[in-house]
């Protein structure tokens, strides 16, 4: 895979669209210093994913995009696009089966950055993946060499110079995939610890939910019963009901009554009160009428009083209007003496402009004379320079267009020169033959890859199937072992228990007791208790007889050591020969055990009850005794009850049920080993067999993995050989048709120049002729162009004296027009002053009469309210009486609406109960049971007091039950579905985590083999090209540790004739020089598709550049360079030359040589010289 080319488009300085051809492995790139041609390696950078703005030489992203200059506006978008050569299939994967694969970037100012592989818009891991190890992938590139990146190299840390050999190796697929199952692990015992998380809880919730359940079994139990007397309290409400309801329907018909009563009362009172009415209304309309006369006096006395002030206000205001007139008058006699003034001095200046504007007329005519002059003079060289042009321009364009023809010509021989010859490379190295037969091979490789596939997929399927059975097996002999556990666990605990209350009831906890059957050597003697077999039901009546010997130890030859006990304890003590019998009267027939007991007990007889053995009592010998099951115990003349919480009780029964726990525990624990065994086996069936899966697992997947990459390549090389056959037989046409075009360029070219020949002669003689006339006509137009500028001097003096005339003129009509108004003003203002003096003259004599009028006014008011005041004074009366009729009818009112509001509200109390009994009914219903049924069960004498007491005990009962979860049960069956689920679970995490750890182990140690085989590999290139390099010494690589998962790597140079220490001692140069060594060794072993050098040849000399040059050269049969340089030695390396020119502030363009055609070019020149 080789890169083919990079298109650039507004990305920094490369505003236009551009392409950089790469046809060869030796490719250079020059300019000046600022050009741009750096920014081709930041696009590069970009374009393979580079987020980081330092590498990229900006600010923010937004830098990369073209952001204007002097002469160009600023662009929205930048674009850079890799082209790929893949015809030799090294890419793998989905792009394997393309021959050329193309990696594009685009951003735009909104921050929007997209990756296209293909033009298939994709992410940005997929093209990071699709380099990953071969030089271009990861943080740790060594494809694109700059100058800070060869220091870097040499003066990094071991563990970061590891870094690049693990790039080279391919490592860093190994170490994605291993960062991603760690994660996986992680996120799988996360999900484990929370799934324990959950199992814990799970469980509590299953110990909750079972108590639960039995409380919701009693809460619906008494939620049957509460309801059954809910719907007998609402019978007996009923009942209640109805017998209100009767009693109210008669005090009804007696409100009723009353209310026809009261309306009779209420129709009374109101004709009295309508006839009261009419008479106040008559006396109201003649208080009106008079009310009406006193209003009208009284108005007319007030428009008296307005007239009286009017006219008072109008002989002020007259006396006022004098005053200001005869200030007018004084202010227009002192303006018309200043207009006056001023209209003298404006005749005056208006003279002097009109004889100003005589003189400016007449240097204006003489102007335009001499413009008439120079124009007409100037035309007739302009028609003569008109005639020379139109004479002159058809050879003068027949010239150039020939010469454009010209180069076009040389131009499209040279291209097609090229293309020929590249073509017919091209359809030489053209071979079908291998690629058919790799074709074949790779059918034949997938035919057994598919066979051996099928096979271990029916494999995998069948131990899926025993895996699953196994796991089911494990899981349900799990489980009965944890119950078998917890049986086993219960029943130890009761019997500890149990044993501690029997060892207190026996007093094998009693100290000084314990002591004295030591030093009697009875310690180990077995009790009485322990000793005796008693019938079931019998246990309390004998420990009731033997209350005090039970704890008695049992003894051989009793008479032999009574002789010998001394040293009694202080609570006593009691011995009983342990010789055993069977059978015997009375209660001894119940029990087997020391004879001595059983003689004992041979004269107590047994009753069923109490009441039998009272009856037996009176029958007894001297004695003689009778006891019960239950420990009554009666004699002659004596009665013993049991005693209540003696700490002997239960010893006899205890002891028993102790001897089956002791066997229950024997058992159990026998079932524990055997369960625990069978566990063991099927664990150890189930790990066997799991490995054996992942064993079989791992083979399917690398079967399909391999499956993959023969399909991937067949694929591939199908395409490519149909591309081939294509590409040859479009070739052939290609060449053909190239040839023939190249003789008739060839002909067209030789008949052009000579056309040009001619034509360049006469159009030198025209450009001679055409500069004379260009002077003569020049100066013809700056005559003109000097009499217009005099002429329109002196338009501007004129027009600006006639202005100042007019305005002058103006003024003076203006004071003028201003003098008469004035006067006119002064005699209006005289006529206006006299006239104001006759009309205040005038209104001094009505202001008497008015006075008069207003005095005749006042007195017919005093009148008409003497008028008014008797009026009102019957019109009290009529309203009083008014009133008194008023308030019997609202007594007789009020009389019947309280009639009516018992009324009301006896039908309302009546309808409430009906109401009441109807919801009743309707709640009876609500509760299921028949109304009848309920009022056929319930007796007549049935009290609704006690009813709700039998509630409220209910009630009561389900308030101690608390909370209740009726949901409980269902939640109990699904909670254990659920924990079961849960250990599935728990089994597949296990299962899944081990898998993990297993491929996390495989990966270790592939990446250790494969980093050891890269570092002796590349040591060995290093040592060999670092001589080469320097023309002697010595280098090579060297482990800081012996894990080589974590092993730094050191760089250890010596140049001839040093022995330095360490690297950091050498010069600039010599460290450039080892860091190229070691960068054109990780090429050796693992050559990126191409390789960029940014000037890493600036610091070395010539005899170094020349060496360094000669390994590149060496290097470039299998690697490709594309190098930027200022040096001329590296510059005759390459092949082909491509120039960024910056003509243009700010924009870089390109211009490409091919060194060889241009040698060629220049040789055949020569020739031909």
């Amino acid at each position: 895979m080789r890169l083919s080319g990079i298109k650039l488009a507004g990305f920094k300085s490369f505003v236009d669209p551009s392409h950089l051809p790469l046809p060869t492995n030796l490719t250079g790139i020059v300019g000046p210093n600022g050009c741009g041609k750096s920014n081709i390696i930041d696009a590069v950078r970009w374009v393979l994913g580079e987020t980081s703005m330092k590498n990229l030489r900006s600010a923010d992203m937004e830098d990369v995009i073209f952001n204007g200059s002097k002469t160009r506006k600023p662009v929205g978008r930048a674009s850079v696009e890799l082209l790929f050569d893949n015809s030799d299939g090294q890419i793998t994967g989905p792009f394997a089966a393309y021959a050329e694969i193309s990696v594009r970037r685009e951003l735009t100012r909104d921050g929007n950055s997209q990756y296209y592989l293909n033009s298939r818009k994709c992410l940005k891991r997929d093209v990071t993946d699709l380099f990953l190890g071969t030089g271009l992938g990861g943080k740790n590139q060594y494809a694109i060499i700059e100058q800070g990146m060869v220091s870097r190299m040499i003066e990094a840390k071991p563990e970061e110079l590891r870094q690049w050999l693990e790039e080279a190796a391919g490592i860093s697929k190994y170490k994605d995939r291993r960062r991603e199952t760690e994660s996986r692990i992680k996120q799988t015992r996360e999900n484990l610890s929370r799934l324990n998380d959950l199992r814990s809880e799970i469980q509590q919730r299953l110990e909750v939910l079972a108590k639960q359940a039995a409380n919701a079994e009693k809460y619906k139990d008494f939620k049957g019963q509460e309801r059954q007397l809910r719907a007998e309290i609402l019978a007996l409400k009923v009942r209640q009901f109805e017998t209100q309801s009767r009693s109210h329907e008669s005090s009804i018909v007696e409100l009723e009554a009353e209310l026809e009563t009261a309306r009779r009362a209420v129709s009374e009172t109101g004709n009295a009160r309508v006839a009261a009415e009419i008479e106040q209304r008559v006396q109201a309309q003649k208080l009106n009428e008079e009310q009406g006369k006193v209003y009208e006096t009284e108005a007319v006395l007030a428009r008296q009083e307005q007239g009286l002030q009017h006219a008072r206000e109008l002989r002020q205001l007259k006396v006022r209007e004098l005053d200001q007139i005869a200030r007018q008058l004084a202010e227009l006699q002192a303006r018309e003496q200043r207009e006056q003034q001023r209209l003298i001095e404006a005749t005056r200046q208006l003279a002097e402009l009109e004889q100003q504007v005589q003189t400016a007329s007449e240097q204006e005519e003489a102007a335009q004379s001499a413009l008439i002059e120079a124009e007409d003079d100037a035309q007739a060289e302009q028609r003569r320079w008109d005639g020379f042009v139109q004479d002159a321009e058809t050879p003068l364009t027949q010239t150039e267009a020939e010469r454009v023809r010209v180069q076009q010509l040389e131009r499209a021989r040279f291209q097609a020169e090229e293309r020929l010859k590249r073509l017919e490379g091209e359809y030489a190295a053209l071979n079908l033959a291998p690629i058919q037969a790799s074709l074949q091979e790779a059918d034949l490789e997938l035919e057994g890859l598919t066979l051996e596939l099928a096979s271990a997929e029916e494999r995998l399927q069948a131990m899926d199937q025993e895996l699953t059975q196994l796991r089911d097996q494990r899981t349900a002999a799990d489980t009965a072992l944890h119950e078998t556990r917890q049986s086993l666990q219960s029943a130890r605990g009761r019997m500890a228990s149990l044993e501690t209350l029997q060892q207190a009831a026996l007093r094998q906890d009693d100290a000084e007791l314990n002591q004295w059957l030591r030093e009697q050597q009875l310690a180990e003697a077995p009790r009485l208790a322990s000793a005796l077999q008693v019938e079931s039901g019998w246990e309390a009546a004998v420990e009731q007889v033997l209350e005090g010997l039970l704890q008695a130890p049992l003894v051989s030859a009793l008479d032999e050591r009574a002789a010998r006990i001394g040293n009694i304890p202080k609570a006593g003590i009691a011995l009983l020969d342990e010789q055993q019998a069977q059978g015997g009267r009375g209660l001894a027939a119940k029990l087997s055990g020391p004879r001595a007991v059983l003689d004992w007990l041979s004269g107590i007889h047994t009753a069923a009850d109490t009441a039998e053995a009272d009856r037996l009592a009176a029958s007894l010998n001297e004695g003689e005794s009778v006891i019960t099951a239950q420990g009554y115990w009666r004699g002659r003349h004596w009665l013993r009850y049991p005693r209540q919480g003696s700490d002997q009780g239960g010893v006899i029964a205890r002891g028993q049920l102790l001897k089956q726990l002791k066997l229950q525990v024997e058992q159990q624990q026998a079932e524990v080993l055997e369960r625990e065994r069978v566990l063991g086996e099927l664990r150890g069936r189930t790990q066997a067999m799991e490995q054996e899966r992942r064993e079989l697992s791992s083979k399917f997947d690398q079967l399909r993995h391999r499956q993959a990459q023969k399909l991937a390549f067949r694929q591939a090389q199908a395409v490519r050989l149909e591309q081939t056959q294509s590409r040859a037989n479009n070739l052939a046409q290609d060449i053909e048709s190239l040839r023939i075009a190249r003789e008739q360029q060839a002909q067209e070219l030789e008949e052009s120049r000579t056309r040009l020949l001619s034509l360049e002669q006469i159009a030198a003689e025209l450009r001679q002729r055409r500069a004379d006339m260009q002077q003569s006509l020049q100066r013809k137009r700056d005559l003109v162009g000097r009499a217009r500028l005099g002429l329109q001097q002196a338009q501007q003096a004129r027009s600006q004296l006639q202005v100042n005339h007019a305005s002058r003129r103006s003024a003076q009509a203006a004071l003028e027009q201003s003098l008469q108004d004035l006067a006119v003003n002064r005699e209006n203002l005289l006529e206006r002053q006299n006239a104001e003096q006759e009309k205040a003259a005038e209104l001094d004599a009505p202001l008497v009469d008015q006075a008069q009028k207003v005095e005749e006014a006042r007195a017919q008011v005093t009148l008409a309210r003497e008028g008014l005041r008797a009026l009102r004074e019957a019109s009290e009366a009529v309203e009083q009486a008014l009133r008194a009729t008023i308030d019997a009818a609202h007594a007789a009112e009020q009389r019947k609406d309280a009639a009516l509001e018992k009324l009301q509200q006896a039908r309302l109390e009546f309808e409430s109960l009906r109401a009441h009994r109807e919801s009743l009914d309707e709640q009876i219903a609500e509760t299921g049971f028949e109304r009848e049924a309920l009022f056929a069960n319930l007796a007549e004498d049935a009290v609704l007091a006690d009813w709700e007491e039998k509630l409220a005990s209910i009630l009561r009962r389900i308030e101690r039950l608390g909370a209740i979860n009726l949901a409980a049960i269902q939640e109990l069956e699904e909670a254990q579905v659920r924990e079961k689920y849960l250990g599935d679970q728990h089994a597949d995490l296990h299962g899944a985590l081990e898998t993990l750890e297993e491929a996390i182990r495989k990966i270790d140690a592939e990446t250790k083999e494969l980093f050891r085989q890269t570092f002796d590999k590349v040591d060995a290139v290093f040592r060999d090209r670092f001589p080469k390099l320097f023309g002697g010494g010595e280098a090579y690589l060297e482990l800081t540790d012996e894990n080589l998962l974590e092993t730094g790597v050191r760089v250890m140079a010596r140049p001839p004739g040093k022995r330095n220490s360490t690297i950091h001692l050498l010069s600039g140069g010599e460290k450039a020089m080892t860091a190229a060594a070691l960068l054109l060794a990780l090429f050796q072993l693992n050559p990126a598709p191409f390789c960029l050098m940014d000037e890493v040849d600036a610091p070395l000399d010539d005899a170094n550049v020349g060496r360094f040059c000669e390994v590149v050269r060496e290097m470039s049969q299998n690697v490709q360079f594309i190098i930027i340089t200022h040096n001329k030695i590296t510059m005759e390396l390459a092949s082909q030359l491509h120039g960024v020119t910056m003509q243009e502030p700010g924009v870089s363009r390109m211009v490409s040589v091919d060194i060889a055609q241009a040698v060629e070019m220049t040789t055949q020149g020569e020739n031909k010289t």
